[in-house]
């Protein structure tokens, strides 16, 4: 008998909530719907206002309680439109959206309160993924490179991820295995710029960018950062790669105009994810990019053209480069509802044998 799961995630550019429906049979999985539900600026602005608040433990309750019941008020939306009653929904993968990782502390917090969540739709809510992770050791992301090996397993592929989000992580085949981990910045940098410099949400294909010039010598102080240069496992966020991140290596040269500053943060991701790639000499010419930055054709065209891959816009299961995220939630939420374990692997760099969510 098939069983739906839903999935709900929300990116570092907090650009929208996005649910994702998915039908399971055996092992096998099927997008049966997605939406987007966009976010209006007020709550951004709010939910960027606790991010940066240096007490992480103060949670705006008021805040919390907002963003729940909106979450909640788009669950019951979604399964209005597609006429599916909620009795149907075996359980719903909730990433929250995150305040702070840091696994270095043993930490990761998000906004959304899951018990409430669950107690409003009466459906069990699995979330804390992150830090069921990093309780078995883990970095606590990039959890996607579970259900990208999944995907590789079940289609019998050696396709290359890249999710081109607030930060990029990139999911490479490697001997019938997977390698995972976060490779540096991409949205999160581009669109604090864009928000900052030129008072517009992103930089649409990158229009913008491509009007600047890549200051080489700010280019060359940013690749210092030793980030770039630890191995994986391994992830990032906004604690690192922040305004302060840019100024501080604005102050080491000559200070250039602000669109070429765009062009250079533009260009520092295409170069550090083009990188990776060409470190794993990787043989199947086959990548899939997936986010926000995959709408961006500066992006996307210059790691194509410099790594020489081929983009797939498309794959089985009625994936795409828009709902994967949140499809990778909903196969979380039925796998902690099936009990499968996770084991240790090179993705996230989990120690031990775990459950990957608790149940709400």
């Amino acid at each position: 008998m098939s069983k739906y799961y839903l999935g709900i995630m929300c990116g570092t550019s907090l650009d929208s909530i996005d649910i994702s429906m998915i039908r399971c049979h055996g092992d096998k999985i099927k997008v049966i719907a997605f939406a987007e539900y966009r976010l209006k600026n007020k709550i951004k602005e709010q939910i960027n206002i606790l991010k940066t608040n240096t007490n992480q433990e103060i949670i705006n309750k008021k805040l919390e309680i907002q963003v729940t019941t909106l979450i909640a008020s788009n669950v019951i939306d979604f399964l209005k439109k597609h006429k599916i009653n909620k009795s149907l929904i075996s359980a719903i993968g909730f990433a929250g959206i995150t305040l702070n990782h840091s696994p270095h502390l043993g930490k990761s917090t998000y906004l959304g309160d899951p018990k409430k969540l669950s107690s409003i739709l009466s459906i069990p809510i699995i979330a804390d993924f992150r830090q069921t992770d990093i309780d078995a050791g883990g970095q606590g992301a990039p959890l996607t490179g579970f259900f990208h090996k999944y995907l590789n397993d079940t289609m019998n592929s050696s396709i290359t991820y890249i999710n081109l989000g607030g930060f990029t992580n990139i999911s490479i085949p490697k001997n019938r295995s997977m390698i995972s981990y976060d490779t540096g910045p991409a949205n999160y940098l581009i669109d604090l710029w864009c928000r900052e410099k030129f008072d517009i949400e992103y930089d649409l294909d990158g229009g913008l960018a491509s009007m600047g010039d890549v200051d080489t010598k700010l280019l060359k102080n940013m690749l210092k950062e030793s980030f770039f240069k630890k191995p994986p496992p391994k992830s990032t966020g906004f604690e690192l790669f922040n305004l302060n991140w840019i100024e501080k290596h604005l102050s080491k040269v000559s200070r250039p105009r602000d669109i070429d500053v765009l062009s250079t943060l533009t260009y520092l991701t295409i170069l550090t994810v083009s990188d990776e790639i060409k470190k794993y000499n990787i043989k199947s010419g086959s990548i899939f990019i997936y986010g926000g930055g995959a709408f961006n054709k500066l992006l996307v065209n210059g790691i194509l053209d410099i790594s020489n891959k081929k983009n797939l816009k498309l794959l089985k299961y009625g994936i795409d480069e828009k709902n994967l995220e949140a499809t990778a939630f909903a196969w979380f939420a039925f796998a902690r509802n099936n009990q499968v374990e996770f084991k240790k692997s090179n993705i996230t760099g989990a120690k031990r044998t775990y459950f990957l969510g608790n149940i709400y």
